[in-house]
């Protein structure tokens, strides 16, 4: 028959056994949010490269210019490392998700600095900036259509 201090081990190691799993299941969702963040802060810059580049292509339009590959390649870029970077991170969500917390010798999974963070939390707590809608170009009056003589019926 088993003794109270048997008894006593198991349910303790019990204990840690799940205080592990706890823990391990934070770091898991903590990396999780950590990778969604810097997900959000990236479409945030695709969003405002794309925002430049129209600015740019409606300027050479109203001018008549020919577009210049100089301007627009840094923000087309930009877009493509934001896209880039954002399916790395859908990786690495993945890895976490299918293979539980990130393991001690990796570091940090998601490679942000604690400045990334801060500007990720800054770009999405922004107001984007209002938009104005073009405005409607005035459409010529219809003619009015000859009355029709009232017939007495």
């Amino acid at each position: 028959m088993a003794t109270f201090n048997e008894y006593f081990e198991a349910f303790k190691g019990m204990a840690v056994e799940g205080a592990q799993t706890a823990v391990k299941k934070t770091k898991q969702m903590a990396a999780i949010a950590k990778a969604n963040l810097a997900i959000r802060a990236e479409e945030e810059k695709i969003k405002k490269a794309q925002m430049e580049l129209g600015k740019l292509y409606y300027k050479d339009y109203i001018v008549g210019e020919e577009p210049d590959p100089a301007e627009y390649n840094p923000w087309c870029e930009k877009i493509s490392e934001s896209k880039i970077a954002i399916e790395d991170l859908k990786i690495t969500i993945e890895d976490l998700r299918s293979n539980g917390a990130p393991q001690e010798d990796d570091g940090d999974i998601v490679d942000l600095t604690e400045e990334d963070l801060a500007e990720a939390e800054e770009i999405l707590s922004s107001e984007p900036p209002a938009e104005e809608a073009p405005a409607a170009p005035a459409e010529p009056a219809a003619p009015e259509a000859p009355k029709a003589p009232a017939s007495d019926v």
